[in-house]
């Protein structure tokens, strides 16, 4: 009938002793060419990298798409969404800096949490200022470009015009790693070819709702009297160079403290409107009532 019982016994077990013989051999070789594929893709062991916030996160991400829809970016890795069409925003800016005060003006600031814009002057940018506009970038605040000697642009050759902006834009890139996308052209004083180069280098005219002319105001009070003028959405002028200014930013922030204001840079006074190179603003076009 075929063969012994016992051999019979026998052969399913030859046949699964050689099966599994087969798919040992079979893992092994697996196992072994994973490893080398392990090894062959390893990345070298480093510490990872610190974990950065949403905000900063997000800045990045924009800044990595050069064909960005909007065409603008965040001010820098401090940018917050905030809509001010619906809760109370105010944009204080602070004009013809760095300087002697900087420092405190970033100290009266950071008691009251609040946020500001920087229009700095290029020829006031010195190696020894430089952690003023680190401080500046690390704690929320925005810097714009005010010129380089703080000339008429209007006045001035195409060519000089170019100069004075890009000179300026490259310092703060070099020194903060942030790119400016904000313009204040000094005194107010633009034009169609004012215009046209703002747009070129990506900037946004930034003009102001309140003037405090505090650059001739000797009495402090008078200072933040104009200034407590402020309604929602406004962007305000202030210069950081007078020490009558200075001395009533405490007020000023009171003031507005009280008023449950939230203070905002110039980019997130307008948020996901986005500001457009080379066109004026002046304030938030849909603020509150």
């Amino acid at each position: 009938m075929g063969g012994s019982l016992t051999s019979r016994r026998a052969t399913p077990l030859l046949v699964m002793t050689l099966v599994g013989a087969l798919v040992g051999t079979a893992g092994c070789a697996a196992m072994g060419m994973f490893r080398q594929a392990r090894e062959a893709t390893a990345v070298p062991e480093r510490p990872l990298s610190r974990p950065v916030d949403a905000d900063t996160l997000r800045y990045r991400l924009v800044a990595q798409q050069p064909e960005w829809p909007t065409g603008r970016l965040p001010a820098g890795p401090g940018f917050r969404t905030v809509d001010c069409a619906r809760i109370k925003c105010v944009a204080l800016t602070f004009d013809d800096g760095p300087g002697k005060y900087t420092g405190k003006v970033l100290d009266l600031l950071a008691a009251h949490n609040a946020r500001a814009t920087f229009f700095v002057i290029g020829q006031n940018i010195t190696p020894e200022i430089r952690p003023q506009l680190v401080r500046m970038v690390a704690e929320g605040h925005e810097i714009g470009n005010h010129t380089w000697s703080h000339p008429q642009l209007t006045a001035l050759s195409p060519g000089k015009l170019t100069e004075e902006l890009a000179r300026t834009n490259r310092l703060i890139k070099a020194y903060t790693g942030v790119e400016p996308h904000t313009l204040r052209p000094p005194y107010g004083m633009t034009n169609a070819k004012v215009a046209q180069e703002a747009k070129r280098q990506g900037l946004a005219q930034i003009m102001w709702t309140i003037d405090t002319n505090d650059w001739r105001e000797s009495k402090t009070d008078v200072v933040v009297k104009r200034v407590r003028a402020a309604k929602p959405g406004a962007i305000v002028l202030l210069h950081e160079t007078k020490a009558t200014t200075v001395a009533g930013i405490p007020k000023m922030l009171e003031h507005f403290d009280r008023q449950g204001y939230t203070y905002v840079t110039i980019s997130e006074l307008f948020g996901e409107q986005y500001l457009q190179p080379g066109e004026k603003y002046k304030e938030h076009a849909g603020m509150i009532q």
